[in-house]
Order: structure tokens, then C-alpha cells, then sequence
């Protein structure tokens, strides 16, 4: 057929034997290609051939390569079907597998409080926006807290990060809110501001896993990061004469302490000296009025077998302690006259 419509057209010379211009060139005026007679020759055998080739096409197409730090799954009209190895994989082509491949390897960021502009300041540092709903935390002392906390978290299981979670993202922003909350809740703004954070940022990490867990997620939490943590610029003035006050209080609680772990142990000590007078002196006493009493039975019973003479030396003991310390007179028919005390004291040897 092609080669007839090429005769037709090309095989004549300009001038036929006759001299008449017969040919496309010369022919100006006369139809030059009947299309209403043209046909293409479609033969049983290049059907099949064509077929052929187009399943061979469609065929390929099912050869996938999973590479490092990637995991693959294989759906079969709808469902998962089994997870694709390392290297070269194949599976069948739409519509009847389709394969998801996906790096698991790569860490995701997720910004809870605020989110980054991408503009850069004065320094090299990039803005950002704050996001009130998220930022905005109760502590377990009713104190509100701003918060900017970044998450990095990677696919660990993609059938599941596929099938059981429809929003991945949303997913674990939901959960990292609630365990964040529950962690702020739990504790007091002094712990927030202090350098506890490494430790506050542990607990989250550690909170949001197991929520994520639950819900068989296929993500894992790599670190939490508390970028920030302060009161809200509203209150922030009144925050600080609390915490003055607190500080005022906390002063004045410990030289209290100091006052009194330094006069409690000399009050002690001299209570003690007290008491260990009181009892000598109580012994001293006692023992006194012990003897006193021993004499005075014995001279009693002296008493009782002579009187007079008992009284008589009575009576001189009496004289002699009331005068051992008075001054001595003697008084004469002649004067006055002087006395020497001779004791054995004054003696002349």
C-alpha cells in the first residue's frame, strides 16, 4: 500500500513520454491524496506484537529499588501486603499494587509555640511567630508559662506511619501538646525557670513516645527541646515583684535558721551548766541539812542526860559563832583597855 501511494506520487518523471506534465509538482490543479481510499494494513501479527510490547512496558514498571536509610511497603488493591527488602524489589503495577517508599532515616522538626518565619534577624537568626493557643501553659502552681519547644522525631515503622495514622504531622503535634501540658501541669514555675529544663524536656520525650506508642504510630521521638520558657510580657513585671518577695522571704526564713541553729546550742549549753549547778547545790543542801540534823539528834540526846551543862555549851557555841567576827572591847575599872589577839596565828615562835 505505501508503495503504491509513493508510485503515485513520486515514480513518474516531470514530463511523461507524451510531454504533459503528470506529476505533484506539475500538477497544480489536480487533487494531489484521496484520503477517503488511504488504509493502513493492521494484520492479526502486529496487533500482538503491539499488545506484547505494551505489557512489557507495563510489566516493567512494577521494578522499584529501596535504598539506604528507606522502607518500602507493597499495597495490593487497597491493603498492605508485605514490606519491600533492601536493593532492587518488584511489584506488580497499577491498578494492582502500588508502592510507598519513604525515608525513614530523616528527622522531622516540629515547632510547639511558635512557628519560624524563614526571614532572618540582625545575627544570622530566624524570626519567628508565636502561637498563643499552643505556647500558653498552666504550671502545677497556677502560674502561666510561654513555651517554645522544638520535637525531632523519624519514621520507624512505615506500615504503620501509612495505615494507623491518617495525619502523621497533626498526629504527633496533638500528642507532644498533651504530654507537654501534662508535664508543665505537674510541676511549679520555679523548676521551669530554673536549670531543670534538660530534665522537664526528658519527661516530655519520654511522655510523647508512650502516646505515640499507643496508637502504634510508627514514629519515634528523638528529642524534645525547650527553646523557652518564661512568663507571658503581660504579667512578667508582676511575676518579678512575686519572685522578689519570694526571695525577701526566703532571706529572712534562712537568718532566721542561721540565728537559731546559733542560739540553740549555747542556750542548751548553758542550761545545762544550770542544771548541773542546781543539782550540786541541791546535794550540797541536802547533805548539810543531813549532817545539821545528825548533830542535833546528838546533842539532843547530850540534852537529855544533862541538861544545864548541855544549855551552858549551847549557849557558848551560840556566843562564839555570833562574836568570831566581831570586834573586841574589854572594858576595865580603870578604862578602856587594849586587846591583842593572840591566836596561833599571831604567835611569836
Amino acid at each position: 500500500m505505501i508503495n503504491k501511494i509513493y508510485g503515485q506520487f513520486f515514480s513518474k518523471s516531470p514530463w511523461d513520454d507524451n510531454g504533459q506534465e503528470d506529476n505533484i509538482f506539475t500538477q497544480k490543479r489536480k487533487p494531489q491524496f484521496n484520503f477517503d481510499n488511504f488504509q493502513f494494513d493492521f494484520s492479526p501479527k502486529l496487533i500482538l506484537i503491539g499488545l506484547a510490547a505494551l505489557i512489557a512496558v507495563w510489566l516493567a514498571s512494577g521494578i522499584y529499588e529501596v535504598k539506604e536509610g528507606e522502607q518500602a511497603i507493597v499495597i495490593r488493591f487497597g491493603k498492605y501486603h508485605r514490606s519491600g527488602e533492601p536493593g532492587l524489589n518488584y511489584h506488580f503495577p497499577n491498578p494492582i499494587e502500588k508502592i510507598i517508599v519513604a525515608e525513614v532515616d530523616k528527622s522531622n522538626r516540629l515547632e510547639i509555640g511558635y512557628r519560624s518565619t524563614g526571614r532572618a534577624r540582625v545575627g544570622g537568626a530566624v524570626s519567628a511567630r508565636d502561637i498563643a493557643s499552643e505556647s500558653l501553659m498552666l504550671t502545677g502552681d497556677e502560674n502561666i508559662m510561654e513555651l517554645n519547644i522544638d520535637v525531632m522525631w523519624h519514621i520507624k515503622d512505615l506500615s504503620h506511619y501509612v495505615f494507623n495514622i491518617s495525619d502523621p504531622e497533626d498526629t504527633v503535634r496533638a500528642a507532644a501538646q498533651s504530654a507537654i501540658r501534662e508535664v508543665i501541669a505537674s510541676i511549679d514555675i520555679t523548676s521551669v525557670l530554673s536549670n531543670k529544663k534538660q530534665a522537664i524536656a526528658d519527661r516530655m520525650e519520654v511522655l510523647i513516645q508512650e502516646i505515640l506508642d499507643q496508637y502504634e504510630s510508627g514514629v519515634t521521638i528523638e528529642q524534645v527541646k525547650l527553646l523557652r520558657a518564661e512568663p507571658p510580657k503581660e504579667v512578667i513585671a508582676a511575676y518579678r515583684d512575686v519572685q522578689t518577695a519570694k526571695a525577701d522571704k526566703e532571706n529572712a526564713i534562712n537568718k532566721a535558721e542561721a540565728y537559731q541553729n546559733d542560739i540553740l546550742p549555747r542556750a542548751r549549753g548553758e542550761s545545762a551548766k544550770i542544771v548541773q549547778a542546781a543539782e550540786g547545790y541541791k546535794v550540797e543542801v541536802v547533805s548539810k541539812a543531813k549532817g545539821d540534823a545528825s548533830r542535833f539528834n546528838a546533842v539532843y540526846k547530850q540534852y537529855v542526860l544533862g541538861k544545864s551543862v548541855t544549855k551552858s555549851r549551847l549557849y557558848l557555841e551560840t556566843i562564839e559563832d555570833i562574836l568570831q567576827d566581831a570586834s573586841i572591847t574589854i572594858v576595865g575599872s580603870g578604862g578602856v583597855l587594849p586587846h591583842m589577839a593572840i591566836n596561833k596565828d599571831n604567835l611569836i615562835k
